[in-house]
């Protein structure tokens, strides 16, 4: 018997230790969660301020994900590809056939950034939407498996302000991205 209250004792210290750590851990991710994409085969956290828009493809019809954030005039639109299916073409190429698309806007700027080790293109530029002006920053990314496109959409009202800011969350969403 006195061979068994240590065991007791320790295994009851791991249980609160452990029970503490996880307290813990969701107290420090307060107002994120994750959004899994239509497909069910990503997931990007998002803070309490985004929601997920309210039908599906609301956006745009061949999005895998749409978020909005009302309180900052932000919305975030996912497309993503197989690499499968894109003929052994790398980020860089992948890119340029997407920005091919949109040579006729007013691009801002067009740079590769790092996020958290993990290798972006960034492209900014404006362009109207039902008679307003919107500020729009394109990321092109990849995880192992896919390509993807994350269109930001800024309303130009809102951008003035909070720009840096609004670059600083959007980037710190897209470093969470993860294949399921």
């Amino acid at each position: 018997m006195s061979k068994k209250l240590p065991l007791i004792v320790l295994s009851t210290a791991i249980i609160t230790v452990s029970a503490a750590l996880v307290v813990l851990r969701r107290k420090s991710n307060d107002g994120e969660f994750h959004i899994k994409s239509y497909d069910g085969k990503f997931d990007i956290m998002f803070d309490k301020e985004w929601k997920l828009s309210k039908t599906k493809n609301e956006l745009n019809e061949n999005s895998n994900l749409e978020a909005i954030n009302n309180k900052n005039g932000v919305c975030f639109i996912m497309f993503s590809k197989n690499k499968d299916e894109l003929n052994n073409i790398n980020l860089d190429e992948y890119n340029d056939s997407i920005l091919s698309s949109i040579k006729g806007e007013n691009i801002i700027a067009s740079n590769k950034i790092k996020i958290n080790n993990k290798e972006f293109h960034m492209t900014e530029f404006d362009s109207y939407y039902e008679n307003m002006l919107v500020h729009y920053i394109l990321y092109t990314l990849e995880t192992e498996n896919y390509y993807h496109q994350v269109m930001t959409a800024l309303i130009s009202n809102n951008i003035k302000n909070d720009y840096k800011k609004q670059c600083r969350q959007i980037n710190n969403i897209l470093s969470t991205i993860r294949e399921l």
